[in-house]
């Protein structure tokens, strides 16, 4: 049974941009956090493709493409559209131009408001020399096998636990320069019904993240 000494947060749906620029912690155990479900306005009558999809990974490459000619690509991180939807939603892309300065834009999908155009980046800058980038090419050739990734990670969750979504994928280098992809799956307890807050409905869940190397074997955090 995991343990009772977790810190219980409150998960907003409106996520911002300080959440986009990639300032995710890398779990050392589980993190139980509440989802407050709220309701979009329908952009559809089409439902949005699951982030870990061919579909999905195929119109952010189209975008990211077009990047590419003025920028060279940093790290991105596409992310659900509400939580616990697994829905794409949205994808941050660090990046920098042809003379080392740092950008950042925000790709809106499913949401029916436009891109962010980029912007310069905040923070402090270690310098562009030993900075390593990724090919929107490595990003294509994986799109049919994110899903895949996802299946297996699934399999790995611990026993009392279900899947409810992928909250995020990202895609870096390594620390050797290499491709590297992660991704975030949003588990509840099973048969844990959700329970109503001042109004609201509330779902507490956790988050297991995973780590894939360039020959597609998959790691998770202890937990």
């Amino acid at each position: 049974m995991l343990s009772k000494n977790l810190n219980e947060t409150v998960k907003m749906l409106i996520i911002s941009l300080n959440q986009f620029n990639h300032k995710y912690i890398k779990m050392k155990n589980l993190l139980i956090v509440a989802a407050i479900a709220a309701l979009f306005p329908a952009c559809s009558q089409v439902l949005p493709p699951a982030i870990q999809s061919p579909k999905a990974i195929e119109e952010l490459a189209t975008d990211l493409k077009k990047i590419a000619k003025d920028y060279k690509i940093e790290k991105v991180v596409i992310h659900e559209k509400e939580e616990l939807s697994g829905s794409f939603g949205m994808s941050a892309v660090d990046m920098r131009d042809s003379k080392g300065a740092r950008y950042e834009q925000v790709l809106y999908y499913n949401f029916g408001i436009p891109h962010n155009d980029p912007k310069p980046r905040s923070g402090r800058d270690s310098g562009s020399e030993n900075v390593q980038y990724i090919s929107v090419d490595d990003i294509i050739e994986r799109k049919d096998l994110i899903e895949k990734y996802v299946e297996e990670a699934k399999t790995q969750l611990p026993e009392g636990y279900t899947f409810e979504s992928v909250d995020f994928i990202a895609f870096k280098p390594d620390d050797r320069g290499a491709f590297s992809l992660s991704f975030e799956l949003q588990v509840t307890e099973t048969g844990k019904a959700a329970r109503m807050e001042g109004g609201r409905k509330v779902t507490d869940y956790y988050e297991l993240n995973f780590y894939v190397d360039k020959d597609g074997n998959i790691t998770h955090d202890e937990w």
